[in-house]
């Protein structure tokens, strides 16, 4: 069964050192999707990632003190239209790590200093979902 939204919260935080793997395909309409990294107390959002289908473009920003801040771009653009796809994020004490089907496409230094905080995780918009898995990475 495809789910188009998903969440999940791990109250003693997802980071440093959890990582998502999301596998899904975009429909073929597919405008934008969305992968949340949410905080806790509060609606900081401490990474937003949000490949945008029209512009071939991934934009990244986090939600802090009630605004957004700076968009990173990325512009290597691994998507397409109903062609699945792996994402896996990771975060270690200073970035968030993304991979699309196994190679790094970028890093997001992160904007928040608390990073336990960081609790939940959600994806959005327009995604058929098939699996996402949330484990410990064990780093050597």
């Amino acid at each position: 069964m495809m789910l188009d939204r998903f969440e999940a919260a791990c109250p003693e935080g997802l980071c440093p050192g959890w990582s998502i793997i999301l596998k899904g395909e975009p429909p073929s309409d597919a405008s934008k999707f969305e992968i949340n990294f949410l905080c806790d107390r509060d609606d900081r959002v401490a990474f937003h990632f949000n490949p945008r289908f029209p512009e071939s473009d991934i934009v990244c920003n986090s939600f802090v003190s009630n605004r957004w801040g700076k968009e990173e771009r990325c512009t290597n653009f691994p998507f397409g239209p109903q062609e699945p796809f792996m994402i896996e994020i990771y975060s270690d004490n200073e970035n968030f790590h993304v991979f699309i089907d196994e190679s790094k496409i970028m890093q997001y230094k992160h904007r928040i200093d608390d990073l336990k905080t960081i609790t939940k995780v959600q994806v959005t918009e327009d995604i058929n979902i098939s699996s996402v898995e949330v484990t410990k990475k064990h780093f050597y």
